[in-house]
């Protein structure tokens, strides 16, 4: 290659781009290949040396790659990633990557032993994330993928998240020993369904880097996976172009498209202060009654961002109902509000920033600016959450429930799955109170899962609004739109369909399983909740495949999941006349 780049003609600029992006795909590829070995598979320190060693080749050629590209194509971001990749073996001759002095930090979190691989791990990172950004803009630009509706596009993303876990999970290092093919597909659903159901015990079944691996599935399924990947192309520079932008809009909730880059950096930039904020909160209160203080960081983090995802997975196998933490009301407090603020929902809490800061402003700084106007959805999802938690509250306390339990309940069963007491003791009111709630879930736009607190809501006053016979369906000071109405009442009857069809199968292929507990986990996959009343582990394969496509489903949303199925329909020209059909 020529010196000087302004030499060349257009052809041998494309040709040599080409060139180099090929070898930037290779090292890409050679950095995944060896990734997943070490998580994978057990490696011995000479092969460990062997890879680093490879590994830091990879790294300076890539860094020449990024360099000439720079020449090429005059962009910013090749300079900036060819000098990040430059300064790695920089910092790792300075000892601050492998040395003594970031080595024990890692140590407090981390089991020794995995130091070293997690280290060599963020290397690998740099080199496999610009492949996947350039690979993600390559299939943007293909005609194909902009023919193909964004529900669609994010079913398969999610589907391809979970196959890719749940092979992890099959890789020796992740169990001592073994998880099945079944097994792994519903755990890896459960974790990027954010919903924590569990087949096997996390706690005796899974290694560390079994538990590691289900709790990356769980950040990716509680940010969400396009989330992240318009997030990886903005860290890229490559910007979100208009078709991107809708796309986002429907799934984050997020009206103005304008905000929806900046948007995207602050889901990011909340849930990392929020989870470590709670990770540290966590710590705090946790250690007084953590009896095995070793692994009290790594408990801290886990059950941190399993919270705030609404995961509701633990490294304990009964949960918040382990000896050490069972009576630790400090821990059950930070819990709930990590809960309550993941199901809440991005968008509204960024609402809610906003109008709270305005407000201080004004009452504090004598600012005269009017107040931001909070939109229906805010007001209608802050509203419904609040009665939900009241009335679930009070449900729990008239069932026989004490008043902390019953607080809990009413914050897990929306949408976490976290549990305090044995949900297989309670009685019949307390099940049912339970299975309402976890099949209305949380806010759209967050982490939680079932009809939504919108859905719900919508439905409610549309059977006010028809039994005092108002023509519109009023929201404040606005009418609501009779295809959010019509949307509303199809997922509902999705939802019976579903969850009813679930339960007959699940029923069909475990015959002895008594049908409350049946219909409870059924309902729990729907709303991505994770509570069981002892069932999950003895159910049979095809059950688990059952469970394994209702969290799918619900976690997706049903009626994009039916839409993306059915495909898009153009609507009919022709209107038929009008027929009386009695109702009762």
């Amino acid at each position: 290659m020529p010196w000087f780049a302004t030499n060349l003609t257009i052809d041998e600029r494309s040709v040599w781009t080409r060139r180099l992006l090929f070898a930037a795909a290779f090292c890409g590829c050679l950095a995944l290949v060896t990734l997943i070995w070490e998580i994978g598979w057990p490696v011995s320190r000479q092969v460990l040396s062997w890879i680093r060693w490879v590994t830091w080749l990879m790294v300076a050629v890539a860094a020449l790659v990024e360099l000439c590209l720079n020449l090429l194509e005059r962009k910013p971001e090749h300079f900036w990633r060819g000098m990040i990749l430059l300064a790695l073996p920089i910092l790792a001759g300075l000892q601050l990557l492998f040395g003594e002095q970031l080595g024990p930090i890692l140590k407090i979190i981390f089991p020794p032993q995995s130091v070293p691989y997690i280290a060599m791990g963020v290397v690998q990172l740099t080199l496999i994330l610009p492949t996947a950004v350039r690979l993600i803009r390559i299939m943007r630009d293909q005609r194909w993928f902009n023919r193909m509706p964004p529900g669609l596009i994010g079913v398969l993303s999610f589907a391809i998240v979970i196959l890719f876990g749940a092979g992890l999970l099959m890789t020796p290092n992740a169990s001592p020993a073994g998880v099945g093919a079944v097994d792994a597909l519903f755990m890896s659903t459960s974790a990027v369904c954010v919903t924590g159901l569990s087949s096997v015990n996390v706690e005796m079944q899974l290694t560390f880097t079994g538990q590691a691996i289900l709790l990356v599935l769980i950040q990716i399924g509680g940010l969400g996976v396009m989330t992240l990947t318009y997030f990886l192309a903005l860290v890229a520079g490559q910007g979100i172009n208009l078709r991107d932008r809708v796309a986002l809009r429907d799934l984050l909730s997020e009206e103005n498209m304008g905000r929806v880059g900046n948007f995207v950096w602050h889901i990011i930039g909340a849930t990392l202060l929020i989870e470590l904020i709670g990770i540290v909160l966590l710590r705090i209160y946790w250690a007084p009654s953590h009896g095995n203080s070793p692994e009290l960081w790594w408990d801290c983090v886990f059950h941190g961002i399993s919270a705030f995802c609404n995961a509701g997975f633990s490294t304990y196998g009964d949960g918040l109902m382990h000896p050490f933490v069972k009576d630790n009301y400090a821990v059950h407090t930070i819990v709930m509000v990590l809960i309550v603020l993941g199901g809440f929902g991005f968008a509204l809490i960024t609402e809610l920033s906003r109008y709270t800061t305005a407000w201080l402003r004004r009452r504090y700084k004598k600012e005269r600016k009017p107040l931001p106007r909070l939109s229906v959805h805010c007001r209608l999802a802050a509203t419904t959450t609040l009665w939900l938690l009241c009335f679930g509250m009070l449900g729990y306390w008239l069932s026989g429930l004490s008043p902390w339990e019953s607080l809990f309940n009413s914050v897990t069963t929306r949408t976490a799955g976290f549990n305090i007491s044995a949900f297989g003791d309670h009685g019949t009111s307390a099940l049912v109170l339970s299975c309402v709630l976890m099949a209305i879930g949380g806010n759209p736009g967050g982490t939680a899962g079932g009809i939504k607190t919108t859905t719900f809501a919508i439905i409610v006053l549309e059977m006010r609004r028809i039994l005092t016979g108002q023509r519109d369906l009023q929201l404040w000071d606005r009418r609501a739109s009779r295809d959010a109405v019509e949307r509303s009442l199809a997922t509902l009857a999705l939802c019976l369909i579903w969850v009813g069809m679930a339960s007959f199968l699940v029923g069909k292929f475990n015959p002895l399983a008594a049908s409350a507990d049946v219909i409870f986990e059924c309902i729990s996959a729907f709303g991505t909740v994770g509570l069981s009343r002892g069932l999950t582990m003895s159910l049979s394969d095809p059950s688990k495949l059952v469970i394994t496509l209702t969290m799918f489903a619900g976690r997706i949303g049903i009626l994009t999941f039916a839409l993306s199925l059915i495909g898009p329909k153009k609507p009919s020209k022709v209107r038929l006349p009008e027929a009386r059909v009695p109702l009762g």
